[in-house]
């Protein structure tokens, strides 16, 4: 499981760094750029300047990455202040990250108010903004005995740092669980779509993953990816992206290459998509079946060897207190 561990965060991070680039634009666009793109570009902005490098992370990765901070700070709990004194110091940095505006907002509110469960939302469409960054809750309660109403608990909490609109929120809940269930190899990659659909609440996020189960069975070639991707959407909204990277990881669960690059090629919120995409893929296949030039080629790759392992060790020991807490009983 250890391994699995680093492939999530490690595929998040890749899948990120690939979708960067074209983050917003159209299929129509990708193609006549770059033809197929699968590899890692730089994002220039209108006049062509760069604006981050080749296989640089954009926020999605640096706020999962804050979470895992926190998450070992707080021994292996959520602690919104941990958290969100991390996402506060994300935002100071001159660097572009590409955030929305509900988590933007949010954080520079933090930075004002030091209320870190006032999350935003309303003014825009439910965001995705905290559903990329909750894989590593899902990783967390991988480990021993699951509790859903803690979990549950749990992704809110971290969640509503950012975001208040119960979409987002139930979207952050569905990508974790995802997580969770992969990791853990608890149900095979074409069920478990259906099975995070029947665990979260219903409301458009469940409806559309219900949709990209049914075009799963007719997925797996790229010109039906792309069209089954256009159907279901591929925007920041969270319905559209959670729904687009469990897709994404059902229809190629065993290659990282093809699912993730699917999400890329694909268009909209191609960074986003692509890092939930890697982040299922990874906890599937483990680090060591991921693409070594991706791999060697990702500007995060060694701070992640590090995070994670002391992730898997936090989990290890919430696990074992949760366990002498029953042993008690």
């Amino acid at each position: 499981m250890k391994d699995r561990f680093l492939g999530c965060l490690l595929g998040l991070a890749i899948g990120d760094a690939l979708g960067m680039p074209v983050e917003g634009w159209t299929p129509d666009r990708i193609r006549a750029t770059f033809g197929w793109l699968d590899r890692y570009e730089a994002r220039r902005d209108a006049r062509d300047v760069i604006e981050l490098e080749k296989g640089e992370i954009t926020g999605d990765t640096e706020m999962a990455l804050c979470l895992v901070e926190g998450l070992i700070s707080a021994g292996g709990f959520v602690d919104p202040e941990a958290i969100g004194i991390r996402l506060v110091k994300m935002i100071e940095r001159e660097e572009p990250n590409l955030l929305g505006p509900t988590t933007r907002s949010s954080i520079e509110r933090i930075a004002t108010t030091g209320d870190y469960q006032q999350g935003g939302g309303g003014d825009w469409p439910a965001g995705n903004g905290a559903v990329a960054r909750s894989a590593p809750l899902g990783l967390l309660h991988a480990v021993g005995r699951f509790n859903p109403e803690v979990f549950t608990r749990e992704i809110l909490r971290a969640g509503v740092i950012t975001h208040c609109d119960t979409e987002s929120l139930n979207g952050a809940l569905a990508f974790a669980y995802a997580v969770r269930l992969v990791v853990s190899d608890e149900v095979p990659p074409t069920m478990l779509p259906a099975e995070v659909a029947a665990f979260i609440d219903e409301d458009t996020v469940a409806r559309r993953i219900r949709q990209a189960e049914r075009l799963i069975t007719m997925g797996g070639e790229r010109d039906a990816d792309l069209q089954h991707l256009g159907q279901i959407g591929t925007s920041a909204y969270v319905a559209d992206a959670v729904a687009a990277a469990l897709y994404c990881f059902a229809t190629h669960p065993d290659d990282y290459r093809a699912a993730v690059l699917t999400a890329v090629n694909a268009g909209g919120d191609t960074d986003t998509i692509a890092a939930m995409t890697g982040a299922l893929v990874g906890a599937h296949i483990g680090a060591r079946a991921l693409p070594p030039d991706f791999v060697d080629g990702l500007e995060a790759r060694m701070y992640i060897l590090v995070a994670a392992p002391g992730l898997y060790r936090m989990a290890q020991r919430r696990a074992g207190m949760f366990l002498k807490v029953l042993e008690r009983q």
